[in-house]
């Protein structure tokens, strides 16, 4: 299972985000960044690993874009804070929190919740 609060995946959501933005898709990525195209999805879904500094630059300058905007770390922090409160709640309340969340997920979405 993928934690959707690890740098890995925040940085690929980041990286998929910048991507998007230029109307890159992730052959013309993977060209920029000498990288394989299938290595891309993997950075995307947060299932590659970790990045070095060297690729990691290699990917800000493909996208325009700072290392910071890329480790994206105020939402890293945002993100801690908030799991850390909600591990703090018994499972009923949670479950509360989840249902919430839901609602206002398919009220957004228009009915359809995007996991």
């Amino acid at each position: 299972m993928i934690n959707v609060h690890s740098e890995e995946y925040i940085l690929g959501k980041n990286i998929r985000n910048c991507r998007m933005k230029k109307k890159w898709t992730q052959k013309q990525l993977a060209i920029a960044v000498d990288v394989d195209r299938a290595d891309i999805s993997r950075y995307e879904n947060g299932t590659k690993g970790a990045m070095n500094f060297k690729k990691l630059k290699n990917f800000a300058e493909a996208l325009d874009v700072t290392i910071d905007d890329l480790l994206d770390k105020e939402n890293l922090k945002r993100g801690a804070s908030i799991q850390k409160k909600y591990d703090q709640l018994n499972p009923v309340h949670q479950n509360i929190i989840n249902e919430t969340i839901d609602a206002y997920l398919c009220k957004e979405n228009k009915g359809t919740i995007i996991s």
